[in-house]
């Protein structure tokens, strides 16, 4: 029997919400915004070596990404990938992160053999380290427990996230990498750290969170610094070891890190894929492009902080209220 007047008495499905547009995030364009701000950061630097580390993991890569993110109507802890992960699968990033390191050691002294010897001097960072036991000891710690953070949020967070929504896990994670050796500025480390790059992108995406990447990032951090400490002035020029020995040293640190990564690959999670990381802040806005109304005025109140403290700093250096950076 037909309907009366051709009203369908079901309730009529509601419509699906409409979903964010990623192609409007720019990996490329975030990096641009970090090498912007890098300048400021090597200025904070060279007028205070500590101060400047410290401003420059929070100003130039901390907050870029936490505006780039809330400003864009996306939640943070979705779109960072700062979401909980099992606790062993932090543990074996550790350890992936200390058979990183090796590997990336053996890779940076077979790059070294074709290097000028010039370079190798000027990028030399154990400089850092040749001052006083306490010095020492705070640059570790900004190494191992500030940096790693920041600077994960930044790459593996923020910038493989938005490959990831756009290109092939493999692709995002080698973007990734590529961009966090060349931020870097040293041509010593870039091998090496292309290679520490791919192994925490790896552990970003194949878990679906950036806390075994952190800490991986931090393994390697706090045992380069404990070698620094431990030996912070530059031992007397030696040959290059031979060729078999580093051929030994590569093999010994991949066969280290194999193993862990395939136990990793077992307690992980998953990848997640890249619809979970585009959670609207406002879900009444489907748009997720950048606008500066967005960014929350704590955020706001914390970068106009960031650039009162630079001028501070330059004041106190020229002022003689602070002793300059000591290379």
């Amino acid at each position: 029997m037909p309907s009366c007047a051709g009203v369908d008495p079901s309730p009529a499905p509601s419509e699906p919400t409409a979903a964010p547009r990623p192609a409007r995030k720019s990996a490329l364009a975030f990096f641009g915004v970090l090498l912007v701000l890098f300048l400021p950061g090597l200025l904070a630097q060279a007028l205070h070596v500590f101060a400047g580390l410290v401003w420059s993991e929070l100003f130039v890569f901390l907050l870029p990404a936490l505006v780039l993110t809330l400003g864009s109507n996306l939640r943070a802890v979705p779109y960072l990938r700062l979401g909980r992960v099992r606790p062993a699968a932090v543990v074996l990033g550790a350890l992936c992160g200390v058979a990183g390191t090796l590997l990336a050691m053996a890779v940076m002294a077979a790059a070294q053999r074709v290097m000028p010897r010039s370079w190798i001097e000027t990028f030399d960072v154990a400089k850092l380290f040749d001052r006083s036991l306490a010095e020492r000891v705070f640059l570790a710690v900004v190494a191992t427990f500030v940096a790693p953070p920041c600077e994960e949020i930044a790459f593996r967070g923020y910038l493989q996230t938005t490959l990831l929504a756009r290109r092939a896990p493999a692709v995002a994670i080698a973007g990734s990498s590529l961009l966090f050796a060349v931020i870097h500025l040293d041509p010593v480390r870039f091998p090496a750290l292309l290679v520490l790059g791919a192994v925490f992108g790896w552990l970003a995406w194949r878990s679906g969170s950036l806390w075994p990447a952190v800490a991986a990032h931090a393994a390697n951090n706090g045992l380069v610094s404990l070698f620094a400490i431990a030996a912070p002035r530059a031992a007397p020029e030696v040959e290059n070891p031979p060729l078999l020995a580093l051929l030994g040293a590569l093999v010994l640190g991949a066969a280290a890190l194999a193993p862990l990564l395939a136990a990793f690959r077992s307690v992980a999670a998953g990848p997640l894929s890249p619809e979970t990381a585009l959670v609207l802040r406002d879900p009444a806005d489907p748009s997720t492009r950048f606008r500066p109304g967005r960014v929350p005025a704590w955020l706001r109140l914390t970068l106009l902080l960031g650039l009162q403290i630079l001028l501070a700093l330059v004041l106190a250096v020229r002022m003689g209220l602070l002793p300059g950076a000591r290379r």
